[in-house]
């Protein structure tokens, strides 16, 4: 269920920002447990950003392919990166979770390792509409040449990219990855026959994805039975519902979508990170705009600043937000300021500071203000 909630919340309704053939986005993952940062896109290498959380069971699946690609590809400039965007890096509990599922993994699990943190979370997988993990994004002279599904990321397509032929398949999105004709022409060795029943679910979900890049709603809905029947049952009911419930919040009703936030609520009770996520987005993503369901956010916002005992600054600042949005505005800046002087870092300190601010002038500042420092 905690996959759904991050599709969930991903969600952006709009058009993807990010495509194949685009200059990659400037930001780098937050920290690294494992290996170098990546700095710098190096004429001639690779990059692989591989977005994956511990508990996702398809992402964890999917470690070993990863790795097998990383020893026969590393020492052909391939680097690979597996971007944690989950477990946040300012909460102990998950970035300890991370630390110790990363060292059960021993050498099954070789290439770097990061968190990404909301910043790469919004420049990649929320500018790439991207509603689902596990998902990498392969970066080659410094643009985006190819994203889907790690498993579908093959030696011969990493070849391919490495000596600049044209792409033979590109998975999820290869109707729309450009033929790279540069210094060496395609061969029949890099050309291999696609599986036909592949290429037809392929262009199911493509149609499904397609239509919600235009906001198609009506074309949507038509091709969702499709896309959905190509997936095992339980992917296939998720698929169904959460993109049901975009459909709804695209055509201004954000009914579906409460109600499977609010079901997600109910099994992640115990979860601070996924109480505040629900919480956050509930009181800032411009969907919901003149419909917030604040008694949901309340419910969310307040469990996870005790499940926290009022310790941790970006629960408190979402109650904050809250309590403002709810007409308490002494309330919210009580908890702004108890945020602000709980604050770690200087960075993050200033940010939330900067919100203080505002509220003590009768405004409350837009969302975006804050997402680095959350």
């Amino acid at each position: 269920m905690r996959a759904l909630l991050l599709l969930l919340l991903t969600a952006t309704l709009s058009a993807a920002g990010l495509k194949v053939g685009d200059p990659a986005p400037a930001r780098r993952p937050e920290s690294m447990l494992q290996g170098e940062a990546v700095k710098d896109f190096k004429k001639g290498e690779i990059y692989v950003f591989e977005c994956w959380a511990s508990w996702c069971g398809p992402c964890v699946a999917a470690i070993p392919h990863l790795n097998d690609l990383h020893k026969k590809m590393g020492k052909k400039g391939v680097v690979i990166t597996g971007v944690n965007v989950w477990e946040a890096e300012r909460d102990a509990a998950s970035a300890q979770r991370a630390k110790d599922f990363l060292k059960a993994q021993g050498d099954k699990l070789s290439y770097r390792v990061a968190i990404g943190g909301k910043g790469f979370i919004k420049d990649w997988l929320e500018a790439a509409d991207v509603t689902g993990i596990p998902h990498a994004f392969v970066v080659a002279d410094g643009k985006v040449a190819w994203m889907g599904h790690p498993i579908q990321l093959t030696p011969e397509i990493i070849g391919d990219l490495l000596t600049g032929t044209p792409l033979a398949a590109a998975a999820p999105v290869a109707d729309k990855i450009p033929q790279r004709r540069l210094s060496k022409p395609a061969t029949p060795a890099s050309t291999k026959p696609l599986d036909p029943e592949m290429v037809a679910a392929q262009a199911k979900l493509d149609a499904l994805a397609e239509a919600m890049g235009r906001r198609d709603w009506d074309a949507a809905e038509k091709a969702l039975p499709a896309a959905a029947g190509v997936l095992p049952p339980q992917e296939g009911k998720e698929l169904r519902e959460s993109i049901e419930a975009q459909i709804g919040l695209g055509r201004g009703d954000p009914s579906k979508l409460y109600a499977q936030l609010k079901r997600v609520s109910d099994e992640e009770f115990d979860d601070a990170e996924a109480m505040n996520e629900i919480a956050w987005r509930l009181l800032t993503m411009k969907a919901f705009e003149g419909k917030r369901n604040l008694p949901l956010a309340e419910k969310c916002a307040l469990q996870a600043v005790k499940l926290t005992k009022e310790e941790h600054p970006d629960k408190l600042d979402t109650l904050a937000r809250l309590r403002w949005l709810q007409g308490k505005k002494e309330e919210a800046i009580r908890w702004q300021i108890k945020a602000v002087d709980k604050c770690p870092t200087p960075e993050m300190k200033a940010l939330l500071q900067k919100t203080l601010d505002a509220l003590l002038k009768g405004d409350l500042p837009p969302a975006d203000d804050e997402d680095e420092g959350r």
